[in-house]
Parts: C-alpha cells; sequence; structure tokens
C-alpha cells in the first residue's frame, strides 16, 4: 500500500474544485485536507493544514500560483507544488519553480494520477533526506555525550552517508586516509569512500596507535604497514600490505622513524 498523500486543493473556479474532489475521491491514499478559493486562503491553509501537496491554480485573486509558492518558499517542510491552469502560455514559468508537475484544464484522471505520483516520490526523498541528517545528528549528540563522559576519547569508527543511509565503518578497518579538498577519501575493503573533515580534526580525533600521520595529507593504519622505503632520491614511502605506497614527507619523517624504533615492522 502507497503512503497516504494529504492534499489541499486551491482553485478560484467551482466546477473545477469539483472535478478535481471527484477525481481525488477515486484514488486510493489520496486525502484532500481543504479546498480554497483564492492566493490568501491558499497560504493560510498550508500553514494550518501542513498538506503533502498542494493542487494550485495559477490564475487566482488576491494572490496567483506564483506568488502563493514565494509566500510558502520559507515554511517548514513546504508541500510538493502541482500547477493546475487553462493557460499553456504559464507553463515556461511553472517549470522555473520547484513545481512537480503543470496540468492543463480540463484535468485528465490520468496526468492526475502520474502528477500526484510524482508528488509522492517527491515527497518520500525529502523525507529520506530528512530521516538521515536526524540520524546524523543523534550520532553527533551520542559522540559529544561519550566524549563529555569519558574524557579524552578517539574515534573508533565513522558514520558515511551514501545514498540515503549511513553505514558503520570501524577505523581498524581503514587502510590508509588522503586528504582531498574539502574532504578526505578512505580507503576501506577495496574501496574508497568520501567523508567530510579536515585532516587536522582527524589528528585529534585518531588514536595515533591505529592511525599514524606520515604527511599533511595522509594517515596510514599501523596493522596494514608493512616497509618503509627511501627512493634513490632519498624520499621516504610507507609500503603497505595492499602494495600501496604512500609518501612520508619530509615534516614527518622524524616523527615515522622514532615510532618505528619501538614498533616491529
Amino acid at each position: 500500500m502507497s503512503q497516504l498523500l494529504r492534499v489541499l486543493l486551491a482553485d478560484d473556479e467551482p466546477l473545477a474544485l469539483r472535478r478535481l474532489k471527484l477525481a481525488l475521491q477515486a484514488m486510493p491514499d489520496v486525502e484532500v485536507v481543504g479546498a480554497v478559493a483564492d492566493g490568501a486562503q491558499a497560504v493560510s491553509a498550508i500553514r494550518e493544514h501542513r498538506p503533502d501537496a498542494v493542487l494550485l491554480d495559477i490564475k487566482m485573486p488576491i494572490a496567483d500560483g506564483f506568488e502563493v509558492v514565494d509566500a510558502i518558499e520559507e515554511t517548514d517542510e513546504p508541500p510538493v507544488v502541482i500547477f493546475i491552469t487553462a493557460y499553456d502560455s504559464f507553463a515556461l514559468r511553472a517549470f522555473e519553480t520547484p513545481a512537480v508537475d503543470y496540468l492543463l484544464k480540463p484535468v485528465e484522471f490520468d496526468r492526475l494520477s502520474a502528477a500526484l505520483n510524482r508528488a509522492r516520490e517527491r515527497r518520500a526523498a525529502l523525507d529520506a533526506g530528512r530521516r538521515a541528517q536526524e540520524l546524523a545528528a543523534v550520532l553527533e549528540a551520542l559522540r559529544s555525550e561519550s566524549h563529555t563522559r569519558e574524557g579524552q576519547t578517539y574515534e573508533r569508527e565513522f558514520w558515511i552517508r551514501e545514498r540515503g543511509r549511513f553505514f558503520r565503518v570501524p577505523i581498524t578497518a581503514i587502510e590508509r586516509i588522503e586528504a582531498e579538498r574539502d574532504y578526505v577519501r578512505l580507503y576501506w575493503e577495496g574501496r574508497t569512500l568520501l567523508y567530510r573533515e579536515t585532516m587536522n580534526n582527524l589528528e585529534e580525533r585518531l588514536d595515533p596507535n591505529v592511525m599514524l600521520r606520515v604527511h599533511r595529507s595522509a594517515f596510514v593504519n599501523w596493522e596494514r604497514l608493512k616497509s618503509v622505503r627511501r627512493d634513490l632520491g632519498g624520499r621516504m614511502y610507507a609500503v603497505l600490505d595492499s602494495g600501496a605506497e604512500v609518501p612520508v614527507s619530509r615534516a614527518y619523517v622524524s616523527k615515522v622513524l622514532s615510532e618505528l624504533k619501538v614498533r616491529p615492522i
């Protein structure tokens, strides 16, 4: 069963409103939460009922459909808009707005159904994005609470967002981390993942007994470090068990060599 779609109707023509109501009554999982006849009423009804979608006539008294869209733009969770009009001359301007569809009167049942399906998909995508943001906020709150309770702690895992979901990446499972503009790239289980963070912040959050910084743009995992070598030019490289070689910058050579004295590799 599809998720219920709550719809508001806004049209100054009584006959057009009646046709829309009859059509929507025949559609499963659609609830009409109100019907209004001018732009001002439409704005008030949207704020009161908070519908998922609004079927919005463009030519209406007091405020036209475009003005209604402008008025509700800053509303929390604005509805998905489907424009309805008898004038196809408005089509270009309509598609410059966030509207998901543009229907010409008299509205055909199949076109109306397709438009509502688009509205439902748009709403589901928005809900998924909001849930992902909420989860990120919860994870950050838990992390902050843990740090406050335990004092100095290090990250044990990253939570990476990908395609609207979050998944866990243990720090110990990451082979290396490299800077990439405003992000860092994590090398994990034969794949790479982007994570929005700076290298300096990561240095404070990562346990140096797990991830060793070898360059201003790179960390390597101690457990994956197989050897170090110098090339003919004297440049040092950290060689990982995957065969990857990560340059060790001059600024970090002394630190790396000092660490290697107390660690078998």
